[in-house]
């Protein structure tokens, strides 16, 4: 399960905590489907997928410092997962990582970086999203499906939007774009017929099908 690692439980205010540092590989990582809280070490590094698919009673994932994800899947379906704190950001190279989780307010730190794709995709309750300053690059259908997203504010130094990273939010009223947006991929609106707020640069890079809206 883990090499060069350390995998603990103890006990948080009289729940299962799970704490990780380093190097993690394998299935599994949640034994029973008991554990509530999730605390993994600054450099730490997830290789293993679907290692914490549908825990049903995790809630809170904590990254302390800076944390790399490889593989897919690692967080897919924890509905009941509502909290993600990272104040130092992190790496998803792998796709899908918190796809279908809990979440219903998300705030995507600074020195965030997404390769991978489909890192929110079908988080159903999720209603409010802030990226914050220097996130540089987002990845393709981010928030794919989010069908109650409302509410999306990225910030300054956010340089690129993948293709389809808002699609299938049928619910998105308000979209604020910093300054610093360059470049939206195609299709990141599509579905999105509600949008009556939307605010952006004069220098963004809009593609043909960046704003395109179905019925």
């Amino acid at each position: 399960m883990a090499q060069n690692s350390e995998y603990t439980y103890g006990q948080l205010s009289g729940e299962l905590e799970i704490k990780i540092s380093g190097v993690i590989d394998g299935f599994g990582g949640c034994s029973g489907g008991i554990c509530h809280t999730v605390n993994i070490g600054p450099n730490s590094r997830i290789n293993g997928p679907y290692f914490f698919e549908k825990c049903p009673n995790l809630i809170t994932v904590r990254f302390d410092g800076k944390i790399l994800i490889t593989s897919n899947n690692t967080f897919l379906g924890c509905s009941s997962l509502k909290t993600l704190n990272a104040p130092h950001g992190f790496r998803l190279f792998g796709n899908g990582t918190f796809a279908r989780c809990g979440f219903r307010v998300l705030v995507i730190p600074k020195g965030t970086v997404f390769d991978g794709d489909y890192s929110f995709g079908e988080c159903l309750d999720l209603i409010s999203v802030l990226i914050e300053d220097h996130v540089v690059f987002i990845g393709n259908n981010t928030f794919k499906d989010c069908s109650n997203l409302s509410i999306v504010r990225v910030g300054n130094n956010v340089k690129f939007l993948g293709n389809g990273t808002f699609s299938g939010c049928g619910r998105l009223e308000t979209l604020r774009l910093g300054k610093d947006v360059s470049v939206l991929g195609e299709d990141n609106f599509v579905g999105c017929r509600n949008i009556t707020t939307s605010t952006h640069e004069e220098n963004l890079v809009i593609t043909d099908k960046s704003f395109t809206k179905y019925a």
